[in-house]
């Protein structure tokens, strides 16, 4: 068979062997962190592997699912071109006369993959990557961890109304569901590099409390330090950390009760807690923990004249100091940060997920924090090669970057990938955000859909503290 190109006659055996040796079907740029062969090893372990040469083999179809979490904005079959390659696919139609997969094909095939293998891909490279030279990783020689919840939109299909749930709220007497479905995810992030450790996926009305006893588990005993916020304080998570020698420092209400057991030099005191108020009074399974009550004194700062708690198993004064700890806590928006960074910039859809059914949401969620993990395992490397912290390079910036990268280093020479690869991360490293300590802004919103108060003309341009935070702190006794 030939057929004409431009007034010439091309054998199509010719084209499919010169296609052959880059028919790379994964992206090279990403490849460092999600080997290709490990792709092939978790296929076969959770019998996913192709049992025939297909038109779209398996581990194609998982670097599909990869790419649907780093283009937000593309349909499938252009995603598809990402993985394939473009100059494949028109060499296909051109040499064989076979027309690119359809959306119907490449739904089918996402299908028959399911969601266990992108889950066991998950679990296989999100270790912790943050070194001793990691700036901004460690307190103390502890690792700093967050454990945080996260709600994503999915289409209004029955399937996902049925796993997922709606939330819903009262409006003149009646009960009102909201528009969208929403899936609830439970995260465990390294803080220094925003890369998730583990990631937990459940209905959007389940509390998120029960199941971060697993993300607390997930961390080492004695090597690392979890934050967290309010709504995780409880007796049966502190028990947990306590009894397995896990460090956790969060915050803790205002209406939560503890015993004084005694005040340290510092000014915070250690405590007594207990699962009931029955178990309080008969003095049973108490445990020791350790409070810091403190305010701000600068006007300008929201939260000022407020008491503030924190709650901790780090009980050594002398070697955790109040203030130190005060400062450390709010590290722990870097959560919200990352969160913002997957929904804004890498999905960047009114919808966050695509999907139609369930199973198909669970692989899209792992396939998007496995694309996140890659790149932000690309924004560590870079940021070691030039001795800065990695949350001071711009997340959109190297998801530009890597973007441009993929079809480049496909249709580079082998011999070129290793040079080409220290210029991608030396571009990531030019990517540098403005410094943002010390930044304030009010806790509104511009939809009153919220506790926070509604975002008003006279919240805009507020006033900032005239003194640094660690500065600003007010231990109370």
């Amino acid at each position: 068979m030939s057929v004409i190109v431009h007034g010439g006659t091309i054998d199509s055996q010719k084209i499919v062997a010169v296609s052959t040796p880059k028919d790379r079907q994964f992206m090279e740029a990403l490849a460092r962190y999600i080997p290709p062969g490990l792709v092939k090893q978790v296929l076969q372990r959770t019998g996913r592997s192709s049992s025939r040469q297909r038109r779209l083999p398996a581990p194609s179809v998982v670097w599909l699912v990869i790419a649907i979490g780093l283009w937000g904005d593309r349909d499938i079959p252009a995603l598809w071109r990402q993985v394939a390659g473009t100059l494949h696919d028109l060499l296909q139609a051109a040499g064989l006369g076979k027309p690119p997969p359809g959306k119907s094909a490449l739904s089918k095939a996402r299908s028959r993959l399911g969601a266990r293998p992108l889950r066991q891909l998950f679990l296989a490279v999100s270790r912790p990557l943050a070194r001793r030279t990691t700036r901004g990783a460690f307190y103390r020689g502890l690792r700093l961890m967050i454990i945080d919840g996260q709600k994503l939109l999915l289409p209004d299909t029955p399937a996902n109304r049925k796993a997922f749930g709606k939330h819903t709220t009262r409006r003149s007497g009646r009960v009102v569901p909201a528009g969208y479905p929403q899936v609830h995810l439970m995260r465990l992030l390294e803080a220094g590099t925003h890369l998730t450790v583990e990631l937990l996926v459940k209905p959007c009305k389940k509390h998120e409390y029960p199941l971060a006893g697993a993300l607390v588990q997930k961390a080492r005993p004695l090597l690392d330090l979890i934050l967290w916020d309010r709504g995780f304080y409880g007796y049966s998570l502190l028990r947990q950390a306590i009894d397995t020698s896990r460090y956790v420092l969060g915050r803790v209400s205002s209406t939560v009760v503890f015993d004084v057991v005694q005040t340290l030099p510092d000014g915070s005191f250690l405590a007594r807690i207990y699962p009931s108020w029955q178990a309080r009074r008969r003095g049973q399974d108490g445990r020791i923990v350790r409070v810091i009550s403190y305010s701000f004194k600068d006007p300008n700062r929201p939260g000022h004249g407020q008491r503030h708690r924190l709650v901790t198993t780090l009980l050594d004064a002398r070697e955790y100091p109040a203030r130190e700890l005060v400062v450390l806590y709010h590290q722990r928006w870097e959560i919200e940060i990352d969160n913002d960074e997957i929904t804004t910039h890498q999905l960047n859809r009114p919808v966050e997920l695509r999907s139609g059914t369930p199973v198909n949401i669970v692989q899209e969620i792992y396939g998007i924090f496995l694309a996140h993990n890659a790149i932000r395992a690309l924004m560590h490397e870079a940021a070691l090669r030039v001795d800065m912290d990695p949350r001071t390079l711009s997340f959109i910036h190297a998801v530009r970057v890597i973007k441009d990268a993929i079809p480049l280093l496909r249709s580079a020479p082998d011999n070129q990938l290793p040079r080409l690869f220290r210029g991608l991360l030396i571009q990531i490293s030019r990517g540098l955000l403005p410094p943002r300590d010390g930044r304030i802004n009010p806790r509104v919103v511009k939809i009153k859909m919220s506790n926070y108060k509604k975002k008003r003309p006279e919240h805009l341009g507020p006033p900032q503290p005239s003194v640094a935070f660690q500065e600003d702190i007010v231990i109370l006794k």
